[in-house]
């Protein structure tokens, strides 16, 4: 009995690597701009006309939310750069075939390239809070500028610190003991300190 489920087991996953990128989930009509190597041929000559493969992509499970603290009042430059730490993020997250989702002030959870794409293009700090709580309830990447906020994190967060201006870098100010972080230095390249190891 063992044996035929491992080989049930070990065919599904040969099934899934000569996929191009899942399991077949579903079918739904052609649309112009779908790949053809996704039309299934067979069900398409059954029903006399084209239908494409919806496939699942098969993840560990794992859950990152990336919050930008939209509520703070940041140096513009540094929400600039904020902004893009968040995209660079979230695209490596899903890249990485991880439950990615983007966390702001205004919207909540969002999830997907271009609903991603378009809130972090219409974000700005100082947003009002739409949920209930300031801090997501999950563990996440925060990223932020104000040093206060790194208190409040969830179990098992990250954080990204731009140090406000006004803010000399002393470890009282800047440092949570209790999760690993990384503060970012005006001077040095930003896609280079974000490819460093955490503290």
């Amino acid at each position: 009995m063992g044996e035929k489920y491992a080989l049930k087991f070990r065919s599904d996953r040969r099934g899934f690597q000569n996929a191009s990128e899942g399991l077949t989930r579903a079918l739904r009509p052609y649309r112009v701009g779908d790949p053809f190597r996704l039309i299934h041929w067979r069900t398409s000559a059954r029903h006399g006309e084209l239908l494409v493969r919806e496939l699942q992509v098969m993840t560990g499970g794992q859950e990152v939310i990336i919050c930008l603290d939209t509520a703070f009042t940041w140096n513009s430059d540094d929400f600039e750069q904020a902004v893009i730490a968040a995209a660079s993020l979230y695209f490596y997250a899903s890249r990485r075939q991880m439950n990615a989702r983007l966390w702001t002030a205004a919207t909540g959870l969002l999830q997907g390239y271009r609903v991603v794409l378009e809130a972090l293009a219409a974000t700005n700090f100082n947003e009002k809070v739409k949920t209930d709580s300031y801090l997501p309830d999950r563990p996440a990447v925060w990223l932020t500028q104000n040093p206060g906020s790194l208190n409040g994190l969830p179990i098992g967060s990250r954080w990204v610190l731009w140090r406000p201006d006004d803010s000399e870098p002393t470890e009282t100010n800047l440092v949570n003991n209790d999760y690993p972080g990384l503060t970012i230095d005006r001077e040095e390249e930003l896609a280079t300190q974000l490819q460093k190891r955490l503290w």
